[in-house]
C-alpha cells in the first residue's frame, strides 16, 4: 500500500474531513468516489470499476492540458453512504490509492456510529476557503435547516445571474444535479473565482456573499 499521510477528523455532527497535505495524494485518492458520485462523464458516474488510466486519457483530452486533475481541484466532497456502495463490491480495478481510501471509508464508517448516513470531505487542512467550502457542501447534505436557508436565499438570485453561474460550473465539470449545492457554496467561499462567476461583476457576487452570510450568521456560530 502507497503511504499516504492522511488525518480524519469530525468537524460537524456527520461531517467527516480527510486531511491530506500532498495536493497530488488528495486528489488521486478521492478520485474514485468523487468520480463516481458526480463525473459529467457517464462512463465514469456511476460505474465504480472504472480504470484510472482511462479516466485519465478521458480527463486529459477532455480539457487539452493533460491530466492536471491534482492541481484542478483542491477540496473534495462526497455522501458516506455513496462512497461506502463504491467500494463495497469493487472487486477489480484496485489501485494503491483505492486502498486507502476504502481504509479511510471503514474509519468513518465507524466513527460514525456505523451509520452510513454521514459526508466525507478533502482539503488540505481545516484552515482557509478551500475547507469552508467544503463544510458549506457537507452542511447542505446533512442538515435540513442548512440547506432550506440557503436554497431560500439561492432562490433570491436574479435568473440572468443564475443561469451564468449554472453554465459556468457546468464548463468546470460539475453535472447538473449539484448546481445548486455548489452556487451556495461558491458564493460563500470563492466567489472570487473567475471560473466560477465569469459574466457576473465582482461587486454584485459580494453583495451575494453578504446575503448567505446574512442568513447564516446565527446559524453557524
Amino acid at each position: 500500500m502507497i503511504n499516504i499521510n492522511y488525518k480524519i477528523e469530525n468537524v460537524k455532527p456527520k461531517i467527516f474531513a480527510v486531511l491530506i497535505e500532498d495536493s497530488y495524494d488528495r486528489a488521486m485518492t478521492f478520485l474514485r468516489i468523487q468520480e463516481f458520485y458526480e463525473c459529467p462523464n457517464p462512463l465514469f458516474r456511476g460505474n465504480k470499476d472504472f480504470s484510472f488510466t482511462d479516466y485519465m486519457k478521458w480527463y486529459s483530452k477532455e480539457y487539452g492540458k493533460g491530466f492536471t486533475y491534482g492541481v484542478d481541484w483542491s477540496g473534495f466532497n462526497v455522501p458516506l453512504e455513496i462512497a461506502y456502495n463504491c467500494y463495497d463490491t469493487l472487486t477489480d480495478r484496485y489501485t494503491d490509492y483505492d486502498d486507502v481510501m476504502e481504509s479511510i471509508i471503514h474509519q468513518i464508517y465507524e466513527l460514525n456510529s456505523d451509520d452510513a448516513d454521514g459526508y466525507i470531505i478533502g482539503a488540505e487542512s481545516t484552515e482557509g476557503d478551500t475547507f469552508q467550502h467544503e463544510v458549506c457542501h457537507g452542511l447542505y447534505y446533512t442538515d435540513s435547516k442548512y440547506k432550506s436557508i440557503v436554497d431560500g436565499v439561492t432562490r433570491l438570485l436574479p435568473s440572468t445571474y443564475y443561469e451564468i453561474f449554472k453554465t459556468n460550473l457546468l464548463k468546470m465539470g460539475y453535472t447538473e444535479s449539484v448546481i445548486d449545492d455548489e452556487i451556495q457554496a461558491y458564493l460563500q467561499y470563492g466567489w472570487e473565482s473567475d471560473s466560477f462567476g465569469k459574466g457576473v461583476p465582482l461587486e454584485i457576487r459580494e453583495m451575494y456573499n453578504s446575503w448567505y452570510e446574512d442568513a447564516l450568521t446565527n446559524y453557524l456560530k
